[in-house]
């Protein structure tokens, strides 16, 4: 049985602001495809690619633009991909950054697969319909010229890939493809990057191999979880978005969740958890990532767990540690029983 293709909503949200600057209000259109604007503000919410697709091409077809997606990736921050976006940009050589796409993938879209190939002259990236989906041509190429943006913003404003395949052969579409990333596209039943390994071995400007490592070892223990499906990972995943705008009640979860209060509580119980220890486990791990990256202060720390003030974060960290957090610079102690 095949399982819905879905992405991540965030995808959308340079289309939202493309739509504007010509004029056009997204929400109505939007809508039209079952799709809310609100959430490609969302980090979390996932929207059918069906959906999407569709919704790409009124798109194209309204804007009259056969080089949406690259203009999509124009108006596109880092943040569009979430926590992948961000791993990406943080740094290191292009072929990690490309080792890292590959990887974690899923956590954006299930309805594409990728392979890294990497050979002795040159480095590929391929995409692979999954889900039974066939990808939208405006959406592969957002993706691909998102990459390249990166690439030239980080590395080389020069650089170019050796190769671009694409499985869509409109020639105005090519004709946009050849003139963005400087090179002719070829036709094929896939999409596919080539660099050449000189150009994948090059580092990024303002590498933060810390940061890098962070948010990988972070991608890491998400994909894990998504593969799981737990609701408590769900719910653990919204908490981490949603804590520095102040702690939020179980309320806001049942309504975020589409279910109701009640049935939230027993859907926990069932789980052995309530709500007060899901939110302190959430926090608890917060603190475990964050607290030794260079630069963090409490103060920060308290904002990024939803603590109203310093004094009340310091107050918990103490139950859970032992010690107050201006003492816990070495190393993270089990908690004290």
């Amino acid at each position: 049985m095949t399982h819905e293709a879905r992405a991540v909503a965030m995808f959308l949200r340079p289309l939202a602001t493309l739509l504007r600057q010509h004029g056009i209000a997204p929400e109505p259109l939007f809508a039209q495809h079952g799709i809310s604007v609100e959430d490609t503000r969302q980090p979390e919410a996932r929207v059918s690619v069906a959906h999407t697709s569709e919704l790409l091409t009124e798109a194209e077809h309204l804007l009259d633009d056969p080089s949406l997606g690259i203009n999509m990736a124009r108006h596109s921050e880092y943040s569009a991909f979430g926590g992948l976006g961000l791993a990406l940009s943080a740094g290191g050589s292009l072929l990690s950054v490309l080792q890292r796409m590959v990887r974690f993938h899923r956590l954006i879209s299930n309805a594409v697969r990728t392979e890294l190939i990497s050979e002795e002259d040159r480095v590929i990236v391929r995409f692979y319909a999954d889900a039974g989906h066939t990808p939208h041509h405006q959406g592969m190429l957002y993706v691909m010229a998102s990459l390249v943006r990166l690439v030239r913003i980080r590395i080389d404003p020069a650089l170019n890939p050796a190769e671009v395949w694409v499985a869509y052969g409109a020639p105005d579409y090519l004709q946009c493809i050849g003139r963005y990333f400087r090179v002719t596209p070829q036709q094929g039943d896939l999409y596919q990057i080539v660099f050449s390994r000189n150009d994948a071995e090059a580092e990024l400007h303002s590498s933060e191999p810390q940061l890098a490592a962070m948010m990988e070892a972070s991608l890491n223990e998400r994909l894990a979880e998504q593969e799981r499906g737990s609701l408590l990972i769900q719910l653990s995943l919204w908490l981490e978005g949603r804590l520095p705008e102040g702690e939020p009640s179980l309320g806001d979860a049942a309504e975020r969740f589409h279910m109701s209060v009640r049935s939230l509580q027993r859907r926990l119980s069932d789980e052995g958890m309530t709500w007060k220890q899901l939110l302190e486990n959430t926090r608890r791990t917060l603190v475990e990532r964050h607290l030794h990256q260079p630069g963090m202060t409490v103060t920060q720390l308290a904002f990024l767990l939803g603590f109203s003030d310093v004094s009340a974060f310091s107050r918990a960290f103490k139950k859970w540690y032992g010690v107050a957090p201006s003492q816990f610079r070495s190393g993270v102690p089990r908690a004290t029983e």
